[in-house]
């Protein structure tokens, strides 16, 4: 029954779902630090500490989103509830974040977009939590898993593609001279590309329905988090994701800073950060060819070494440098950024398979919500840390909207090294990481075929000395701890973390 339905139809209907989590993800990074700064006229230091404040709140919010999905019970099943949930949600929380309703007052404002922002988050995490965590019981075959993530991150590029060139366009012709207005209805168009594919999502999903909701009680939620750390792979896929995330939300961020600011060519943003996103997409399927011939990770070796080429070279540009070496740096970027983004979501389907080997339970929900939670706070003590340098090296914001004010040549230097050098640091930890992640087809085929016959009540002294030895390296405990109720029980209650 799976086999028929992984058809081509069903993993597009469930990529799609990626248009809101690539797209406005990126679109935010992009664009929203300086819509703070420029358009509200707000000190970047406190459109810094709106974003990271926002992230810190949301991140108690991701990891019970996941756990109060995996708790779900409902006639749709545990996830496909939150995609219909969600799509009034989407539409209004991603338009507030972009219209201040002509607030005046600096402290009125602050509020306001701490509190938008916030909302916006935890809409985020309603929906793409259970969409996160829908796949690992859609299907259980390794190749057919990265096929659907594949056709979800060309979705997911896609959308960025037109976040990251259409937004511009649509503020300048829409809006005229009035800038707010133009973000307005780039606000109001772009909600509804992101609202009106979860119903696409919800139709075109499935749940396997034995796997059931988790019976534990409410009140050990927060130790149930925890556990997640038990996993030994999880902890290798926390710090590979963490850190690969962080040097993409550094170089967006940046990007129109950089070119603004260091190139003088603020008019050309839209086309050159196309160059980029056209180039991850390009290069998504390729990598997903390499993942499915090697190991999931293959990826990032070949795109992060091509990635820090690129940023030292971004370094020595400047405004009369010609303009085809831009582009050829901004797509050779997109090379790298395209395996950080694909290769965390491949693994993490997997990461939840070996959590099963330790607990017995299925907890797809609460890896998704702290994937989710990870990705949030790389993305806003990223951006948060960015407002704050940039106020530390001196970044003078306009006095009116839409004019460009004089940077120092501190300032200038200051912003090449934030772009060039900073995401070169956390690249380099994301692939000391990756070096780690041992999770192959072999091992996998192993793991689940153990799984399968503990779910058919076999003894743990009937394990054979390769698949314990396989076992104990996934999840990074003795054989005697794994799987057995009561040990795996205490665990999620926080007797035993840290194993």
């Amino acid at each position: 029954m799976e086999n028929s339905k992984t058809s081509l139809k069903s993993k597009l209907m469930y990529g799609c779902g990626d248009i809101f989590g690539g797209g406005a993800f990126l679109l935010i990074s992009l664009l929203f630090l300086n819509y703070l700064t420029d358009v509200e006229l707000m000190a970047p230091a406190a459109a810094g500490v709106i974003i990271m404040i926002g992230k810190a709140i949301d991140a108690v919010w991701d990891p019970i989103m996941g756990s109060i999905s995996d708790r779900t019970k409902s006639k749709f099943g545990r996830r496909r509830l939150y995609f219909l949930l969600g799509i009034i949600p989407i539409f209004i929380s991603f338009t507030l974040i972009w219209y201040s309703f002509g607030i005046k007052s600096k402290i009125a404002l602050f509020a306001y977009y701490l509190i938008v922002y916030v909302l916006f988050n935890m809409v985020f995490s309603m929906v793409m939590i259970p969409y996160n965590s829908i796949l690992p019981e859609m299907t259980k075959d390794y190749k057919e898993r990265t096929s659907f993530t594949g056709i979800r991150m060309i979705f997911s590029v896609t959308s960025a593609i037109a976040a990251g060139v259409l937004p511009k366009i649509l503020i300048k012709s829409l809006g005229g001279t009035n800038i707010k207005l133009g973000y307005l209805i780039m606000a109001l168009i772009f909600s509804a590309l992101y609202a009106i594919p979860w119903l696409i999502v919800f139709l075109g999903t499935w749940e396997n329905h034995s796997s059931g909701s988790l019976e534990l009680k409410e009140r050990n939620i927060f130790n149930e988090l925890k556990s997640v750390f038990n996993n030994k792979c999880f902890k290798i896929h926390a710090g590979m994701f963490l850190s690969g995330q962080a040097a993409v939300d550094f170089l967006t961020t940046l990007f129109i800073y950089y070119l603004t600011v260091c190139l003088n060519r603020a008019n050309e943003f839209s086309m050159v950060l196309g160059t980029l996103l056209i180039a991850q997409l390009i290069s998504m399927p390729i990598h997903t060819k390499i993942s499915q011939k090697n190991t999931k990770t293959a990826p990032l070796k070949f795109g992060f070494s091509v990635w820090i080429l690129a940023l030292i070279s971004s370094i020595f540009l400047t405004p009369q440098s010609p303009a085809f070496l831009i582009y050829i740096i901004s797509g050779i970027c997109g090379l790298g950024t395209s395996a950080a983004v694909l290769v965390p979501w491949s693994i993490l389907p997997e990461v939840a398979d070996v959590d099963e080997m330790i607990t017995s339970k299925r907890r797809e929900g609460i890896y998704s919500g702290m994937a989710t939670f990870l990705r949030k706070m790389a993305n806003g003590l990223a951006i948060g840390l960015i407002g704050l340098l940039l106020q530390w090296i001196g970044y003078v914001k306009p006095q009116e909207i839409g004019e460009a004010a004089v940077q120092s040549s501190l300032t200038i230097y200051g912003i090449k090294c934030l772009f060039g050098i900073v995401p070169i640091l956390f690249i380099l930890i994301a692939i000391r990481f990756a070096k780690k992640y041992c999770i192959t087809e072999e091992k996998y085929a192993v793991l689940m075929k153990e799984i399968d016959r503990r779910k058919n009540n076999g003894e743990a002294k009937g394990v054979d000395e390769n698949t314990r030895k396989v076992c104990e390296e996934l999840t990074g405990h003795s054989y005697e701890k794994l799987w057995n109720s009561v040990n795996s029980e205490s665990r999620i209650n926080g007797v035993t973390l840290g194993g």
